[in-house]
Protein backbone atom coordinates (compact mmCIF):
# COMPACT_ATOMS: atom_id res chain seq x y z
CA UNK A 1 0.00 0.00 0.00
CA UNK A 2 1.87 3.40 -1.15
CA UNK A 3 1.34 6.79 0.80
CA UNK A 4 -1.62 7.71 -1.41
CA UNK A 5 -3.47 4.98 -0.77
CA UNK A 6 -2.68 5.60 3.36
CA UNK A 7 -4.37 8.65 3.02
CA UNK A 8 -7.27 7.35 1.59
CA UNK A 9 -7.62 4.62 3.94
CA UNK A 10 -10.86 4.39 6.43
CA UNK A 11 -8.74 3.99 9.12
CA UNK A 12 -6.32 6.90 8.40
CA UNK A 13 -9.06 9.51 8.41
CA UNK A 14 -10.95 8.43 11.46
CA UNK A 15 -7.10 8.69 12.73
CA UNK A 16 -6.58 12.26 11.33
CA UNK A 17 -10.24 13.62 12.31
CA UNK A 18 -9.34 12.61 15.76
CA UNK A 19 -6.44 14.53 15.18
CA UNK A 20 -7.98 17.80 14.13
CA UNK A 21 -10.46 17.48 17.11
CA UNK A 22 -7.90 16.88 19.52
CA UNK A 23 -5.24 19.58 18.80
CA UNK A 24 -7.61 22.59 17.74
CA UNK A 25 -5.18 24.98 18.49
CA UNK A 26 -2.38 23.05 16.38
CA UNK A 27 -3.51 24.20 13.00
CA UNK A 28 -3.82 27.73 14.50
CA UNK A 29 -0.13 27.28 15.34
CA UNK A 30 0.76 26.21 11.93
CA UNK A 31 -0.73 29.76 10.68
CA UNK A 32 0.82 31.33 13.00
CA UNK A 33 4.19 29.56 12.54
CA UNK A 34 4.00 30.50 8.82
CA UNK A 35 3.56 33.95 9.77
CA UNK A 36 6.25 34.44 12.05
CA UNK A 37 8.44 32.39 9.78
CA UNK A 38 7.26 35.03 7.26
CA UNK A 39 8.42 37.68 9.80
CA UNK A 40 11.86 36.19 10.76
CA UNK A 41 12.73 36.11 7.35
CA UNK A 42 12.33 39.63 6.74
CA UNK A 43 13.98 40.60 9.40
CA UNK A 44 17.41 39.83 7.69
CA UNK A 45 19.60 41.35 5.64
CA UNK A 46 22.19 40.05 3.00
CA UNK A 47 24.57 42.18 5.43
CA UNK A 48 26.82 40.33 7.99
CA UNK A 49 24.67 39.26 11.11
CA UNK A 50 26.54 39.74 14.70
CA UNK A 51 28.82 36.81 15.19
CA UNK A 52 28.09 34.01 17.29
CA UNK A 53 28.19 30.11 17.67
CA UNK A 54 25.42 28.48 15.25
CA UNK A 55 23.96 25.09 15.24
CA UNK A 56 25.96 22.35 13.72
CA UNK A 57 22.96 20.08 12.29
CA UNK A 58 22.92 19.68 8.95
CA UNK A 59 19.93 17.31 7.20
CA UNK A 60 21.66 16.84 4.37
CA UNK A 61 25.22 15.45 6.00
CA UNK A 62 22.77 13.09 7.70
CA UNK A 63 21.25 11.89 4.74
CA UNK A 64 24.40 10.86 3.05
CA UNK A 65 24.77 8.28 5.71
CA UNK A 66 22.27 6.28 4.16
CA UNK A 67 23.29 3.71 1.27
CA UNK A 68 23.26 5.00 -2.65
CA UNK A 69 21.30 1.49 -2.72
CA UNK A 70 18.66 3.33 -0.54
CA UNK A 71 18.93 6.49 -2.05
CA UNK A 72 19.20 5.71 -5.61
CA UNK A 73 16.23 3.23 -5.70
CA UNK A 74 13.29 3.89 -8.45
CA UNK A 75 11.10 1.33 -5.69
CA UNK A 76 8.28 3.23 -4.70
CA UNK A 77 8.76 2.30 -0.92
CA UNK A 78 12.56 3.13 -1.07
CA UNK A 79 11.43 6.28 -2.33
CA UNK A 80 9.03 7.01 0.44
CA UNK A 81 11.61 5.97 3.03
CA UNK A 82 14.27 8.09 2.04
CA UNK A 83 11.05 10.84 1.82
CA UNK A 84 9.98 10.46 4.88
CA UNK A 85 13.22 10.77 6.84
CA UNK A 86 13.71 13.61 4.40
CA UNK A 87 10.87 14.99 5.95
CA UNK A 88 11.90 14.16 9.86
CA UNK A 89 14.94 16.30 9.06
CA UNK A 90 13.97 18.95 7.52
CA UNK A 91 14.78 21.99 10.43
CA UNK A 92 15.40 24.09 7.67
CA UNK A 93 12.99 27.13 7.87
CA UNK A 94 13.68 26.89 11.79
CA UNK A 95 17.21 27.57 11.77
CA UNK A 96 16.99 30.20 8.79
CA UNK A 97 15.81 31.97 12.06
CA UNK A 98 18.50 31.29 14.21
CA UNK A 99 20.30 33.92 12.02
CA UNK A 100 20.52 37.56 13.44
CA UNK A 101 19.99 40.79 11.51
CA UNK A 102 22.83 43.20 11.17
CA UNK A 103 20.91 46.01 12.89
CA UNK A 104 19.86 44.24 15.99
CA UNK A 105 20.73 45.81 19.22
CA UNK A 106 23.18 43.93 21.47
CA UNK A 107 21.87 43.83 25.44
CA UNK A 108 22.20 41.32 28.70
CA UNK A 109 19.43 39.42 29.59
CA UNK A 110 19.41 38.57 33.56
CA UNK A 111 23.13 38.49 33.49
CA UNK A 112 23.48 35.13 31.17
CA UNK A 113 24.84 35.13 28.17
CA UNK A 114 24.49 37.48 25.12
CA UNK A 115 20.97 38.84 24.21
CA UNK A 116 19.81 40.64 20.21
CA UNK A 117 16.84 42.69 20.39
CA UNK A 118 15.45 43.68 17.49
CA UNK A 119 11.93 44.75 16.12
CA UNK A 120 9.88 44.22 12.68
CA UNK A 121 7.18 46.77 11.80
CA UNK A 122 4.78 46.02 8.98
CA UNK A 123 0.99 47.70 9.06
CA UNK A 124 1.55 49.62 11.95
CA UNK A 125 2.45 46.84 13.96
CA UNK A 126 5.00 45.49 15.58
CA UNK A 127 7.14 42.41 16.45
CA UNK A 128 10.10 42.41 18.55
CA UNK A 129 12.45 39.58 18.87
CA UNK A 130 14.66 38.46 21.21
CA UNK A 131 17.66 36.20 20.72
CA UNK A 132 20.12 35.30 22.91
CA UNK A 133 23.36 32.50 22.92
CA UNK A 134 25.02 31.17 25.76
CA UNK A 135 27.60 28.53 26.05
CA UNK A 136 29.15 26.59 28.73
CA UNK A 137 31.94 24.16 28.99
CA UNK A 138 30.21 21.09 27.18
CA UNK A 139 27.45 23.13 25.57
CA UNK A 140 25.90 25.74 22.99
CA UNK A 141 22.67 27.49 23.78
CA UNK A 142 20.28 29.71 22.36
CA UNK A 143 16.99 31.15 23.11
CA UNK A 144 14.62 32.88 21.12
CA UNK A 145 11.54 34.88 22.40
CA UNK A 146 9.22 37.50 20.74
CA UNK A 147 6.49 39.90 21.62
CA UNK A 148 3.75 42.14 19.90
CA UNK A 149 3.70 45.52 20.27
CA UNK A 150 5.31 45.69 23.17
CA UNK A 151 3.47 42.79 25.60
CA UNK A 152 4.56 39.98 27.30
CA UNK A 153 7.58 38.23 25.89
CA UNK A 154 6.61 34.28 24.21
CA UNK A 155 8.78 31.34 23.96
CA UNK A 156 9.20 30.40 20.33
CA UNK A 157 12.72 28.49 19.90
CA UNK A 158 14.97 26.99 22.52
CA UNK A 159 18.40 24.89 21.33
CA UNK A 160 21.55 23.28 22.61
CA UNK A 161 24.04 21.18 21.19
CA UNK A 162 27.25 19.90 22.35
CA UNK A 163 30.33 21.62 21.22
CA UNK A 164 31.38 18.83 19.18
CA UNK A 165 27.75 18.13 17.53
CA UNK A 166 27.51 14.74 18.49
CA UNK A 167 24.39 15.84 20.15
CA UNK A 168 21.30 18.20 20.74
CA UNK A 169 17.59 19.23 20.51
CA UNK A 170 15.83 21.99 18.69
CA UNK A 171 12.51 22.80 20.61
CA UNK A 172 9.71 25.01 18.84
CA UNK A 173 7.15 26.20 20.89
CA UNK A 174 3.66 27.21 20.25
CA UNK A 175 2.11 29.31 23.00
CA UNK A 176 3.29 32.41 21.62
CA UNK A 177 0.26 32.28 18.95
CA UNK A 178 -1.69 34.15 21.43
CA UNK A 179 -0.03 36.82 20.40
CA UNK A 180 -2.75 37.31 17.64
CA UNK A 181 -5.29 35.00 18.11
CA UNK A 182 -5.86 36.03 21.65
CA UNK A 183 -6.91 32.77 23.49
CA UNK A 184 -6.15 31.90 26.76
CA UNK A 185 -2.12 31.52 26.94
CA UNK A 186 -3.22 28.08 28.76
CA UNK A 187 -4.02 26.50 25.74
CA UNK A 188 -1.18 26.64 23.74
CA UNK A 189 1.30 25.69 26.99
CA UNK A 190 3.93 22.90 26.36
CA UNK A 191 2.48 22.65 22.66
CA UNK A 192 5.48 22.12 20.96
CA UNK A 193 7.40 20.41 17.77
CA UNK A 194 10.90 18.62 18.99
CA UNK A 195 14.40 17.64 17.43
CA UNK A 196 16.88 15.50 18.93
CA UNK A 197 19.68 13.87 17.79
CA UNK A 198 22.57 11.74 19.24
CA UNK A 199 25.71 10.39 17.75
CA UNK A 200 27.23 7.59 19.92
CA UNK A 201 30.51 5.70 20.36
CA UNK A 202 29.37 2.92 17.81
CA UNK A 203 28.98 5.76 15.12
CA UNK A 204 24.93 5.05 15.34
CA UNK A 205 22.61 7.88 14.63
CA UNK A 206 19.62 8.50 16.11
CA UNK A 207 17.35 11.57 15.49
CA UNK A 208 13.31 11.91 17.17
CA UNK A 209 11.05 14.48 15.59
CA UNK A 210 7.66 14.35 18.02
CA UNK A 211 4.59 16.49 18.44
CA UNK A 212 3.28 17.36 21.73
CA UNK A 213 1.15 18.94 24.55
CA UNK A 214 0.27 18.64 27.57
CA UNK A 215 -2.80 16.27 26.73
CA UNK A 216 -3.10 14.15 29.65
CA UNK A 217 -4.53 11.39 27.28
CA UNK A 218 -1.33 10.71 24.95
CA UNK A 219 2.22 10.80 25.32
CA UNK A 220 2.57 12.15 21.88
CA UNK A 221 0.44 12.60 19.07
CA UNK A 222 3.02 12.16 16.60
CA UNK A 223 6.72 11.12 16.99
CA UNK A 224 9.04 9.81 14.00
CA UNK A 225 11.92 8.05 15.78
CA UNK A 226 15.19 6.81 13.18
CA UNK A 227 17.84 5.25 13.39
CA UNK A 228 21.20 4.86 11.10
CA UNK A 229 23.88 2.66 11.90
CA UNK A 230 27.30 3.18 11.06
CA UNK A 231 26.74 0.73 8.16
CA UNK A 232 24.55 2.20 6.79
CA UNK A 233 21.74 0.02 7.54
CA UNK A 234 18.91 1.48 10.12
CA UNK A 235 15.29 1.61 10.34
CA UNK A 236 12.21 4.53 10.83
CA UNK A 237 9.22 4.14 12.82
CA UNK A 238 6.23 6.38 13.04
CA UNK A 239 3.81 6.58 15.66
CA UNK A 240 0.78 7.91 15.78
CA UNK A 241 -1.26 9.24 18.98
CA UNK A 242 0.78 6.28 21.19
CA UNK A 243 -0.11 3.92 18.46
CA UNK A 244 2.96 2.55 15.62
CA UNK A 245 1.76 3.76 11.97
CA UNK A 246 4.27 2.61 10.11
CA UNK A 247 7.94 0.60 10.30
CA UNK A 248 10.56 0.46 7.57
CA UNK A 249 14.15 -0.83 7.86
CA UNK A 250 16.63 -1.41 5.51
CA UNK A 251 20.05 -3.07 5.14
CA UNK A 252 23.84 -1.95 4.28
CA UNK A 253 22.92 -2.70 0.41
CA UNK A 254 19.82 -0.06 0.44
CA UNK A 255 17.19 -3.21 0.05
CA UNK A 256 14.42 -3.29 2.60
CA UNK A 257 10.93 -3.85 4.17
CA UNK A 258 8.07 -2.04 5.14
CA UNK A 259 5.05 -2.55 7.79
CA UNK A 260 2.27 -0.26 7.99
CA UNK A 261 -0.65 -0.50 10.51
CA UNK A 262 -4.14 0.47 10.37
CA UNK A 263 -6.47 0.10 13.07
CA UNK A 264 -5.54 -3.24 13.63
CA UNK A 265 -5.14 -4.72 10.20
CA UNK A 266 -1.01 -5.10 8.95
CA UNK A 267 0.33 -5.19 5.67
CA UNK A 268 4.21 -5.67 4.56
CA UNK A 269 6.46 -5.72 2.08
CA UNK A 270 10.17 -5.80 1.09
CA UNK A 271 11.87 -3.53 -1.57
CA UNK A 272 14.98 -3.86 -3.55
CA UNK A 273 18.23 -2.74 -3.47
CA UNK A 274 18.59 -0.07 -6.05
Amino acid sequence: MSISEVFNNQSFKYFLNLLKMKTRFYLKGIIGLILLLTIAVGCNKEDEAPEFASLSFNGAEVMTKLPAGLTNSTDQYAQECVDMIETALDMSGFIDNMAVPDYAQKSSKKGSGDTWTWTWEYGGESFTFHWTYDEDNSKKYWTMEVSFGGGPLFDYIEAWEMKDGSQGEVTYNFNWVTIYDGDPIEDYMDLYWKYTWRLDSLGTYYFTWAYDTNDAEYDFFMRYEIVIYADGSGEIDYIFFDEPYYHMEWTTSGGGSWIYYFGGVETSGTWPAG
